[in-house]
């Protein structure tokens, strides 16, 4: 059997998906793809970007499970004998064949399994756009707890509330005593080689990913992902990976790309005075989310300046660079340089310059593919 995960919607994921695949997105404690994959043990895996160049994968002759990028699975169906489209709360999350022809592409694939005679319902839960990556975060986050092997001992000095079992600590995280873990409402799980110093407090369902730091922080019911810098207040939040979010300020409700700089005393809104629901705007379009309590969506490589206010429901693409304090706009596109009063385009070359410099502060360096995908996005925005 192979299982097969594509794309699906990718636009309704701006601006987090700007440098990679819709499938490697954050939720809980694993990316969209590593949910998929842990239903699957020792199955075979194809990918299939619907922006790559040379998408088509190698041709196949055994069972095809194929799975939307927008799926997330929380039970393993059985497998039917024939072919027949997957349904999740009414909406194809994709099919499976027993045969050819085995469509190869993210369009060929939503076309055969719109024409499946036979269907399947199978549980789950259904991404329709950004902000449900953090609607249905904590879930996501308690299902695969359940599932994860690492536990050990407690260091000495952690003040545990809740119960004991729903820490789950990876032999090599460092917990340092006068740190408090509250699983009253969740489990709390640190990956390895995280680092959570004293007076800090993590309240369930959350995750800390490997090589993350957390020093002197509050956070509740998040995802972060790896080699973070976490300090302030952070509640219902996602972090991509390898951003820095180290000085005081809230970050509520909300999804943070990677290699994000937010200055001291950034913070956001969450929920609007009137208590209402949360409108998004992307580019001209108002999206309504039906959601009240909703943060800000921050894409790859974009910075804040101490002092940075961010509105509810804001909206701020890839290498941004706001400085001088105040209020920033509710959307911001990509490429941009500005302050509350002024903006402009961010140059290509000065944003690379400084993607280099980031990259080198966590021992990575910008490969060419990394560099193409900064370059072609900088051609769409300006297309």
């Amino acid at each position: 059997m192979k299982l097969i995960v594509y794309e699906d919607r990718i636009a309704d994921f701006y601006p987090l998906i700007n440098l990679y695949p819709q499938y490697d997105l954050r939720i809980g404690s694993g990316s969209i793809l590593e949910h998929a994959r842990s239903w699957f043990s020792r199955v075979e895996v194809t990918l299939v970007n619907e922006r790559s160049a040379d998408h088509r994968q190698t041709k196949f002759k055994e069972t095809a499970v194929y799975l939307s990028a927008r799926y997330i699975m929380t039970a393993r169906p059985v497998i039917p004998r024939a072919d027949c489209a997957l349904i999740c709360n009414g909406m194809v999350v994709g099919m499976v064949k027993h045969g050819s022809p085995y469509p190869l592409t993210a369009k060929e694939i939503k076309r055969s399994s719109m024409r499946m005679k036979r269907q399947q319902n199978i549980k789950g839960y259904i991404l329709n756009a950004i902000w449900d990556c953090v609607r249905y975060n904590a879930a996501v986050t308690e299902l695969r707890a359940n599932r994860i092997r690492h536990r050990r001992i407690l260091p000495k000095g952690i003040i545990i509330i809740g119960t004991k079992k729903h820490v789950y600590l990876h032999s090599n995280a460092v917990v340092h005593p006068g740190v408090v873990l509250d699983t009253s409402t969740g489990p709390v799980i640190i990956d390895e080689h995280a680092c959570v110093r004293p007076f800090t407090t993590i309240a369930g369902p959350t995750y800390i990913g490997p090589g993350t730091i957390v020093d002197r922080a509050k956070i509740t019911a998040s995802s972060i992902g790896p080699m973070c810098r976490i300090g302030g207040e952070i509640e219902a939040c996602i972090f991509q990976g390898y951003a820095n979010k180290y000085h005081e300020g809230f970050i509520g409700h909300s999804f943070i790309g990677e290699w994000v700089n937010l200055g001291a005393l950034t913070t956001n809104s969450d929920l609007k005075n009137n208590y209402g629901p949360i409108r998004i705007l992307i580019r001209r379009t108002t999206h309504e989310t039906g959601m009240t309590k909703l943060g800000c969506f921050i894409g790859d490589h974009t910075k804040t300046g101490i002092g940075t206010l961010i509105p509810t429901g804001a909206v701020i693409g890839s290498f941004v660079n706001f400085f001088g304090g105040g209020m920033i706009p509710r959307y911001v596109p990509d490429f941009t340089w500005l302050t509350s009063s002024t903006q402009k385009v961010y140059s290509l070359n000065k944003a690379l310059e400084t993607a280099r410099i980031v990259l080198q502060r966590r021992g990575r360096t910008m490969t060419p593919a990394y560099k193409q995908a900064i370059q072609d996005h900088f051609s769409w925005r300006n297309s």
